[in-house]
């Protein structure tokens, strides 16, 4: 039972929020990213330099996500209005979970099993499919709640396709009720309010504020662009314009309060004199297990003349044959001359 846990374990966590993220996978993902900036050869400088570049691209790649979110629209693959209003929601990637379970949710049939003064189960089950699984969805009279017994909603924060046709089919609801949608999926979850441990200065934050700019300059600049190349004085004036705007900026970027800007030179010694650190062995880390090929590549040929491994030579041109051939030669010609002919 303990050399299969990674199957029944997941049965008793359904209804814990783990955001797709298994207890060990974070650290294997921390471990994953500290390999691309590590090597033994490495010294400490090194290492700063690698870890800063690794982090500037995973930061690339998340702004990347996040532009694409704002200016690409997914496939719709459904007349549900609830598919075309989420597209909008969510980001690209939890909207494709989402789409798959409001697909197949067509492909399921609704019953009624119990109901009372309190709350009401159903019973959801695919259609023309022999042995498969019936989910329970319950719905809370009291406060309009309603749960799956997969717990995929609880676990990953996306509704199911169970919840998905008592929605569709029993209630006709066009929208997703708010208290099924999580905000961490949504494409403003970045913008955020922070408050500090002492519960004053509120500060707003958001990251996509810089992904705003960059479009909106975007689309300035193509209009300025569009209008100044008409004219040999326009573009000079653009031209000039640029220039002066590109030799403020790092002022801009590197100034104090008053506005007035000094650059620091900071002198980095050729010879370092950091003490590099032990190298520890991970545990469970180990050697790469070895297969047949490589195995006999390390052990060398043998020969299936003389029985030696390692040899050069094979059973062709195997010493040992030769001179059992060229022996039984010679007796047969010393034979030959002691035949009498008479």
């Amino acid at each position: 039972m303990y050399k299969i846990r990674e199957r029944w374990i997941p049965a008793y966590m359904k209804h814990l929020f783990s955001a797709y993220m298994t207890s060990s996978r974070k650290a294997e993902i921390s471990h994953a990213f500290f390999k691309k900036a590590l090597s033994p050869n490495n010294s400490f400088l090194d290492f700063v330099t690698r870890f800063d570049r690794t982090l500037s691209r995973v930061r690339y790649n998340e702004l990347d996500l996040d532009l694409k979110d704002l200016n690409e629209k997914p496939a719709l693959k459904t007349s549900y209005f609830m598919e075309s209003a989420m597209s909008e929601l969510y980001t690209q990637t939890i909207f494709y979970e989402f789409q798959e379970e409001l697909f197949q949710n067509m492909a399921y049939v609704v019953t009624i099993t119990h109901e009372d003064e309190h709350r009401c189960l159903y019973n959801v089950k695919r259609v023309k499919e022999s042995g498969s699984r019936v989910c329970e969805v319950l719905v809370e009279k009291s406060s309009n709640y309603v749960s799956c017994s997969c717990k995929k909603f609880e676990c990953d924060g996306i509704p199911c396709r169970h919840m998905l046709v008592y929605f569709t089919r029993m209630m006709q609801i066009v929208d997703l009720p708010n208290q099924y949608i999580l905000r961490r999926w949504t494409k403003l979850a970045k913008a955020v309010r922070v408050i500090d441990d002492l519960g004053g200065a509120v500060q707003e934050i958001c990251y996509t504020s810089l992904l705003v700019r960059r479009n909106s300059l975007f689309q300035l600049a193509s209009n300025v662009i569009d209008d100044a190349v008409l004219t040999e004085d326009g573009t000079e004036l653009l031209r000039e314009a640029l220039e002066s705007t590109q030799k403020k900026l790092p002022v801009m970027n590197l100034g104090s309060e008053d506005g007035e800007g000094s650059a620091i030179q900071v002198h980095i010694p050729l010879d370092h004199s950091f003490k590099e650190p032990l190298q520890v062995r991970a545990k469970g880390c180990r050697k790469r297990l070895k297969r047949g090929k490589e195995k006999a590549a390390k052990k060398g040929r043998r020969c299936n003349g003389c029985g030696l491994t390692g040899q050069s030579h094979d059973k062709r041109n195997c010493p040992k044959l030769l001179n059992f051939s060229s022996q039984d030669v010679r007796l047969n010609d010393d034979d030959d001359d002691n035949i009498d002919y008479d």
